[in-house]
């Protein structure tokens, strides 16, 4: 497979935008699928066709399985009304997109490992079983979920094919995004040379694309509100205050970290701060 040439075109936050809208628009009653979500990321990063025993070729496949259960597991859960709210299929396709325009914008800016067709299949396969059969809600002890997703993968990996090695690194990107992780790896890689090859700044671009639509102001209240529906039955607490404008505070300056080449290009850590003083601004008329 002949790597394609670097993108010509800046990838920009309207396009991405516009994606994640489009996504709502078909969400649930005209479903793709996320068979078909994965499929279209893969198509957007311009790769081509893998061999089947490249290690690009293995990861895909293996994200397709991944992709294939989990949209078969949703289904069956949203008959049954025991879909989550937050942690369904439509916050796997968000991250899909989102990880999309995060690997275009490293490529575009020339990012070291970015132009590796084997780095995009394990990112999108990363984001495809992060949240593995989600049963919703939050950690009741440390890593809890991320730990569940990355044993319950462990059949799947084995049986496509992926090197030690892989399977390494994917449990290491998964484990990541345990929200109490995520400024320990930015603060990590911060003076490094961002290297995609390397998988502590894989980690990082999983966990932006893990939160990035809920950062974003044209699609954080939808989710913050399934969020809190998602969470009520057992935290009803915890629940009501994710609905307050403190709370958005409180993640978008201490959780919603944007720190790679990707992110910068893509003007998340300004499209934070703009929310970070219009809240400020609001709660200080009220106080």
């Amino acid at each position: 497979m002949a790597n394609p040439s670097p993108i010509a075109e800046k990838p920009n936050l309207r396009q991405l935008t516009a994606s994640l809208r489009n996504l709502r628009h078909k969400w649930p009653e005209k479903w793709p699928g996320l068979p078909l979500v994965f499929e279209r990321a893969w198509r957007q990063l311009d790769w081509g066709l893998p061999r089947t025993a490249s290690p690009a070729g293995r990861l895909l496949a293996f994200g397709r399985t991944v992709v294939e259960q989990v949209e078969r597991d949703g289904a069956l859960r949203q008959q049954q009304g025991l879909e989550p709210a937050y942690h369904n299929r439509l916050h796997i396709a968000d991250t899909l997109v989102c990880m999309t325009y995060l690997l275009k914008a490293a490529r575009f800016l020339g990012v070291s490992g970015a132009n590796n067709p084997s780095v995009a299949a394990m990112a999108l396969s990363i984001m495809a079983g992060h949240d593995f059969l989600h049963p919703g809600g939050s950690n009741t002890r440390p890593s809890e979920f991320e730990a569940r997703a990355v044993q319950d993968l462990q059949a799947l990996m084995l049986a496509g094919g992926l090197p030690e090695v892989g399977r390494q690194n994917l449990a290491h990107c998964i484990m990541a995004t345990d929200p109490v992780r995520v400024k320990g790896f930015h603060m990590q890689v911060r003076a490094r040379e961002f290297d995609l090859l390397q998988p502590d700044c894989l980690a990082v671009l999983v966990q932006e694309a893990d939160i990035l639509a809920s950062a974003l102001p044209e699609t954080s209240q939808s989710l913050t509100q399934a969020l809190s529906r998602e969470w009520a039955p057992l935290q009803p607490r915890a629940a009501a205050q994710l609905l307050l404008p403190q709370n958005r505070l409180l993640f978008l300056e201490h959780a919603a970290w944007f720190s790679s080449p990707a992110a910068r290009l893509l003007g998340l850590e300004a499209v934070k701060l703009k929310q970070v003083k219009q809240i400020r601004s609001e709660l200080a008329l009220n106080s």
